[in-house]
């Protein structure tokens, strides 16, 4: 199986310019929303029929924490701010946004997350754009394009055994996209690059 890995952004915590977002919507996200909005929007090159991949263990944790707090104090939560609490909230939105049409899927396996989310992504089929966001211990989100098939400037990979009772750290991924480390070593596989 062939594998290539093209472009990728990521950003932490700093909330970077969304004026690619419309304002009805961008008046509804938080931080968590537009760091992982803008990490997809950096790379994507208006490709209708990219798929989509989005992971994150904990999604938006502080808007879930407001809804939980919202319930018990006042008795309901706001059905706005639930939509935006759902899991492949984000995911949707970026495909709305960018007038996609084709499938995307939301992926969260507690600490195995960013390497579950990578792995749902290398085995679909044509180009995906991967994103991973975090939002427990500071906004963090990586996003990056994964093709089957060879473009100009991809990088080829090779996917190999994973190791066994280790997580792949987003600082590992990004040192690994940056070319600064050789190997993404997670459970699930190791993904080098092809000499």
């Amino acid at each position: 199986m062939n594998l290539y890995l093209y472009k990728f952004s990521y950003k932490t915590d700093k909330i970077p310019d969304v004026s690619f977002i419309p304002m009805i919507l961008r008046r509804r996200l938080d931080d968590f929303g537009k760091i992982t909005l803008a990490t997809m929007h950096e790379i994507y090159e208006n490709q209708k029929n990219i798929n989509l991949v989005f992971a994150s263990n904990c999604g938006d944790f502080d808007r879930v924490l407001k809804l939980i707090e919202q319930k018990n104090t006042e008795g309901e939560i706001s059905p706005v701010g639930f939509s935006f609490s759902v899991h492949n909230s984000i995911v949707g939105l970026f495909s709305l946004i960018n007038g996609i049409n084709s499938s995307y899927n939301s992926v969260s396996a507690g600490e195995n997350t960013l390497a579950a989310g990578i792995l749902e992504s290398l085995i679909q089929n044509g180009e995906t754009l991967f994103c991973y966001g975090e939002s427990v211990g500071g906004y963090k989100s990586a996003a990056c394009i994964f093709s089957n098939e060879e473009k100009e400037g991809a990088v080829k990979l090779e996917m190999e055994e994973g190791q066994k009772n280790k997580i792949g750290t987003f600082e590992e991924f990004i040192e690994f996209l940056q070319k600064e480390r050789e190997s993404f070593v997670s459970e699930f596989f190791t993904l080098k690059r092809a000499e």
